[in-house]
């Protein structure tokens, strides 16, 4: 779709993503001289701009420390078409998804950010809408914060029967038998975003396209039993993800808030980044932590430091480069919560 260069007070500067509910671009406003996130979207039918204007509305009505603000919503004339312009609070970090690309996630920091989402996910569900399309694309950095976006496919209903457009990877099993989405929808979807991120996982697509008989184990809820966890995750934090992605929508959590304060009771030990497969690097308060692994004659080392000493009792030794780094992964494991 062709989009203008100018539009109204808008300078476009460049695309920042889309889909199929329009596109977003970097827009400098002219008349406040300052740059905002911008949403088009195309109408070729007048009678769609009440259904279309929905999302504005939405936001909107959605305030929220931890939900993308809108400044305005606005028509202009675009050729022999109309063109509804968003204006919305631009974030320069961009999404969680994209910053996995550039770099390792903490634990700590995926808890942290999701958090956020469930505490603005709360409001929403509070003022009676479902998101119903959340995933790390839509979940946005704004420093030490984070802020879920795109309401695109967001409902007035709690119960609304839902939409095949969304993310189907992370529609619950119930989506499938009837085509209904709930409360319990958006959680599920949030689990999943949880739980791609404390995995660090980055090739998303590929990862779930080489598995034989996705769809099926999508239906039927058990996709992150098909992935599995890395060995870093702590089984606390597994048990939380694994409960909101309950297949069973009445063993997941019953409320946005009610995951939130699970993952919010969580006390953190150790802050571990990963920076290449055989060393790890920790904080917590002024002290450092080292991971590191080393092939020695018969074998390999895994050697534990804490500001730069050695501590014998949590060093390995193991045969293979694979046991190696599952011992590293284990330690960060067990190290990562009190």
């Amino acid at each position: 779709m062709i989009h203008p260069s100018t539009i109204g007070k808008y300078r476009i500067m460049k695309r920042l993503g889309g889909g199929h509910f329009g596109e977003v671009f970097l827009a400098h406003d002219q008349a406040l001289s300052c740059n905002k996130a911008i949403k088009l979207v195309h109408i070729d039918d007048p009678s769609e701009i009440k259904l279309k204007l929905e999302e504005a509305q939405i936001l909107d009505k959605c305030r929220h420390k931890h939900i993308v603000h809108i400044n305005e919503a606005n028509i202009f004339n675009f050729g022999s078409d109309k063109l509804l312009v968003f204006d919305l609070e631009y974030l320069p970090d961009g999404s969680i998804e994209c910053e996995m690309q550039n770099r390792w996630i903490s634990v700590k920091e995926a808890c942290t950010r999701i958090s956020c989402v469930l505490s603005g996910l709360h409001f929403a569900h509070s003022n009676g809408y479902l998101h119903r399309d959340v995933k790390p694309g839509n979940v946005l950095i704004a420093g030490d914060s984070t802020k879920l976006s795109d309401f695109g496919l967001a409902t007035a209903s709690l119960s609304l029967v839902g939409s095949d457009k969304g993310y189907l990877a992370h529609c619950p099993p119930e989506f499938y038998e009837t085509g209904q989405t709930t409360v319990q929808t958006d959680i599920f979807a949030t689990g999943l975003t949880l739980f791609r991120v404390i995995n660090n996982i980055l090739d998303w697509r590929n990862r779930i396209d080489s598995i034989p008989k996705v769809d099926k184990l999508i239906h039927q809820g058990k996709l992150t039993h098909a992935i599995g966890y890395e060995p870093f995750v702590p089984d606390r934090l597994r048990r939380i993800t694994q409960k909101a992605c309950n297949p069973d929508p009445k063993k997941r959590y019953f409320s946005a808030l009610k995951m939130k304060n699970h993952l919010d009771s969580l006390r953190f030990d150790i802050e571990w980044i990963r920076t290449n497969s055989d060393k790890w690097t920790g904080l917590f308060g002024a002290d450092r932590y080292e991971l590191d692994i080393f092939a020695k004659r018969q074998g390999y080392e895994v050697t534990f430091k804490r500001n730069g000493r050695r501590d014998n009792g949590r060093c390995l030794t193991e045969k293979t480069i694979c046991a190696a780094r599952f011992g590293a992964a284990s330690i960060v494991a067990t190290t990562t919560l009190k």
